[in-house]
């Protein structure tokens, strides 16, 4: 049986939304994940599309085939029949970062609102291990838990106009890479040379909700080094599977 209580609402025609305990939690969310793919094989003509978020996921299913009473119950049927893994194999992706303040702008006020070194700041970004709850916001934006509570900062009050694509931020409690060139409020504390959304690939986002992210510190140089090797689509981003030594 499912471990939390959940409620299934309606949302729009054809849709609904199943809820988990609004908080951000990585039990909730490998729970969330389990029953998402379940879902998906239990109901393979019913579901269209589904997308999970922090503590709930939307699912989109075909009207004429079922309607809303049923699918709840046929849902809360699953959940009350399900049983979660205590976490599944995910992959561990090492993203490499570089916090050099040609590349972070906002790095050193950041630091000194912080009452940190520069150098205590960085060490303490990079040595978490950070989940991939989901993604959204743009196409690659992984939203990511596991920011250490030191570093939590409010946005900035006035947004940039053009954030480049591969900027690392802070904002709230939460850490960030920019996949695109866009607007946006985060501080900026770093730069990562790779792509997070490349529409030539297949898929275009190497990452999945559930797989862990870390980062590491990287020299200028070798950022310039990086960026050109995957200009060349020559840089292999380092990855594991959870459990085994890098």
């Amino acid at each position: 049986m499912g471990a939390y209580k959940i409620n299934i609402k309606p949302l729009g025609e054809n849709f609904l939304l199943i809820d988990w305990p609004k908080e951000i939690n990585p039990v909730i969310s490998e729970e969330l994940l389990q029953f998402q793919y379940q879902l998906q094989v239990s109901f393979p003509e019913e579901i269209i599309d589904s997308n999970a978020t922090y503590a709930s996921l939307c699912v989109q299913y075909d009207s004429a085939k079922i309607s809303f009473d049923n699918f709840k119950e046929k849902i809360n049927s699953d959940y009350v029949a399900f049983n979660a893994k205590a976490e599944a194999f995910h992959t561990v992706w090492e993203v490499p970062v570089c916090y050099d303040p040609s590349l972070a702008p906002d790095l050193i006020s950041f630091s000194r609102e912080k009452n940190m070194a520069v150098h205590q700041v960085i060490a303490l970004h990079s040595k978490a291990t950070y989940r991939i709850y989901f993604m959204g916001f743009l196409p690659g934006f992984l939203y990511l838990g596991g920011l250490a509570p030191d570093l939590h900062h409010p946005r900035k009050t006035q947004p940039r106009q053009s954030v480049p694509a591969g900027a690392v931020g802070i904002a709230g409690a939460q850490t960030g890479i920019y996949p695109q060139a866009s607007p946006g409020g985060w501080n900026l504390i770093g730069q990562t040379p790779i792509r997070l959304f490349d529409s030539t690939q297949h898929p275009p986002v190497k990452f999945a909700a559930g797989d862990e992210l870390v980062f590491k510190s990287i020299p200028l140089d070798r950022f310039h080094e990086i960026k050109e090797e995957v200009e060349k689509g020559e840089f292999i981003l380092p990855k594991k599977t959870k459990g085994n030594d890098w």
